[in-house]
C-alpha cells in the first residue's frame, strides 16, 4: 500500500502554483477550495481541496483504499466545509494465542483494540505488546497467554494451578512437577492446555531385581509287602530346593505392569522324599477244630484207648462249644440292632471278604484290624460304623458292608491294595 500521507512540501508548492494561477482569476475559486479534517490510522490534519467527495479527497491526498480499509464517512459522500474523514487501514496481525497460531488482519489502530475487535481478553493475559502500542500498515507480530485454571494431578495429590501458561509443560513447571524421561503425562508436553483441564502425570519405574525361589520337592511312595497295610514309615524326609530369579519389573504409580524373567540358576537342587507304605492284609484267625472229626471214625484194638479217645473227645467237643458260644456273645454283644441294607450272597463283597479273613465276619485276632473286610477301629469310627456296634467285628455281615461301601466311595478300591488286585477288581 502506498504511503498514507504524501510529503506535505510536496503538496503545498503544488497549490502554491494553483493559487497563483488563479489569483486575479474568477471569484468562484474560493468558493469551490474547501477545508476538511483527515484522520489516518489516528494521525490527524487538515487538508484544502477542490474535489466534490470524499473520494476525490483521498485521491488528491495519494490514499490508495482497498476493500477491507475502514472509510468513514464513505467515499461517495459529497464534501462539505470542515468534515471529518477517518480512515483506518488494514492490517495483518501474526496472532497467537496460547499457543494456536492465528492469521488475522484488524482496522483497530491499537494492540488492545485489534485484540478486542478479535474477541480475545486481553485481561489478566500476557502480551508480547503493549496493548496501548500503534499498529501501522506493516502489521504487527503478536502473542498472546490467558490465564488458566488447570488440575494436576502427580504423585498421589491433585492441585489446581492458576497461571497465564500456553503449554503443558509450562502447567507442570508452575506445578513444580519433575517429569522424568519414562513418566507419562496425559497430554504432550508441547500441546496447548484449556481453562479447566485436567493433567494426570503417572511415574514409571523400571528396575531389576533378584528373588529366591523354592523348588517344590516330589514325594515318591513305595509300596511294602512286609508292612501291614495301613502303616507308613518315612524312608527319606526330602527337601525343598533354592533357585535365584532376576526379573526386570515395570511399574506405574507404584503397581506392577509388567514382569520378565531375564536370568535363573539354581542355588540348590530339591531332595525327593521317600514314603513306605504297607500292603500285607493280616492273617485270618485259624478254623475252630471240627466238633465231627473225633471220637469213633476209627476202630481200635484196645477198650481202654477207645474210651480214653472217647473222654477227650468229649471234652474237646465241650470245649468248642464254649468258645463258639463266647464268640457268639462277643460279635452279638455291643451291637445297636440297627438295620444295614441287604446285600445278595455271592457279591463282590464276600469275595473280599474270603480274601481278606477267609469270610470270617466276625474276626478278631487282635492284630488291630477286625471283621470280614478288616477294618481298622479308626476307619470303622471315621466312616460311621459306630452307630452300628463298637468295632467292625461285633456288627453283621451288611452292617459291614455298608461301611465298606463308604469308604469304597471315600478312597476307593485302593483301600484293600493287595486282594483286590489279587481278585482283579482293580
Amino acid at each position: 500500500m502506498h504511503s498514507i500521507l504524501r510529503n506535505r512540501k510536496v503538496q503545498i508548492a503544488g497549490q502554491a502554483v494553483v493559487i497563483t494561477a488563479l489569483v486575479g482569476g474568477a471569484g468562484s475559486f474560493v468558493a469551490l477550495n474547501k477545508s476538511v479534517n483527515l484522520t489516518v490510522d489516528g494521525q490527524s490534519e487538515q487538508v484544502r481541496t477542490f474535489g466534490s467527495t470524499v473520494g476525490d479527497v483521498l485521491t488528491a491526498q495519494g490514499l490508495e483504499v482497498d476493500e477491507r480499509d475502514a472509510v468513514q464517512p464513505g467515499a461517495d459522500t459529497r464534501i462539505e466545509r470542515d468534515m471529518n474523514i477517518v480512515v483506518n487501514t488494514a492490517k495483518d496481525l501474526d496472532l497467537t494465542v496460547d499457543g494456536i497460531a492465528l492469521d488475522e488482519w484488524t482496522t483497530a489502530n491499537t494492540v488492545g483494540q485489534a485484540l478486542a475487535d478479535l474477541g480475545v481478553d486481553a485481561e489478566g493475559a500476557e502480551v508480547s505488546l503493549p496493548l496501548d502500542e500503534a499498529l501501522t500498515e506493516d502489521g504487527a507480530i503478536v502473542d498472546v497467554v490467558t490465564p488458566k485454571g488447570v488440575t494436576v494431578v502427580a504423585d498421589g495429590e491433585q492441585m489446581i494451578v492458576e497461571a497465564t501458561a500456553a503449554t503443558v509443560s509450562e502447567v507442570l513447571s508452575e506445578a513444580g512437577v519433575e517429569v522424568a524421561g519414562e513418566d507419562i503425562v496425559s497430554a504432550p508436553l508441547t500441546a496447548p492446555v484449556t481453562d479447566g483441564q485436567v493433567l494426570d502425570v503417572l511415574r514409571v519405574k523400571s528396575e531389576t531385581t533378584t528373588v529366591e525361589e523354592k523348588i517344590e520337592k516330589k514325594t515318591t511312595v513305595k509300596e511294602s509287602a512286609s508292612m501291614d497295610r495301613g502303616e507308613t514309615k518315612v524312608e527319606t524326609e526330602g527337601k525343598d530346593g533354592v533357585r535365584e530369579v532376576v526379573y526386570d519389573i515395570r511399574t506405574v504409580d507404584g503397581a506392577e505392569v509388567k514382569k520378565e524373567k531375564v536370568s535363573e540358576k539354581v542355588v540348590s537342587e530339591p531332595v525327593d522324599a521317600v514314603v513306605v507304605k504297607g500292603t500285607r492284609a493280616p492273617r485270618p484267625a485259624a478254623p475252630a477244630p471240627d466238633r465231627d472229626t473225633t471220637g469213633g471214625s476209627e476202630k481200635k484194638d484196645d477198650s481202654k484207648k477207645e474210651s480214653s479217645e472217647k473222654k477227650e473227645s468229649s471234652e474237646k467237643k465241650e470245649s468248642s462249644e464254649k468258645k463258639e458260644s463266647s464268640e457268639k456273645k462277643e460279635s452279638g454283644g455291643g451291637n445297636s440292632g440297627e438295620k444295614a441294607p441287604s446285600v445278595d450272597d455271592g457279591s463282590v463283597w464276600d469275595r473280599l471278604a474270603k480274601c481278606e479273613s477267609g469270610g470270617n465276619w466276625s474276626i478278631n485276632t487282635g492284630n488291630g484290624y477286625y471283621g470280614g473286610l478288616q477294618f481298622s477301629a479308626s476307619t470303622w469310627k471315621a466312616f460311621g460304623g459306630h452307630k452300628y456296634a463298637p468295632n467292625a467285628h461285633q456288627a453283621t455281615r451288611e452292617q459291614q458292608i455298608d461301611i465298606a461301601k463308604k469308604v469304597q466311595a471315600s478312597q476307593g478300591w485302593g483301600a484293600w491294595p493287595t486282594c483286590t488286585r489279587k481278585l482283579g477288581i482293580r
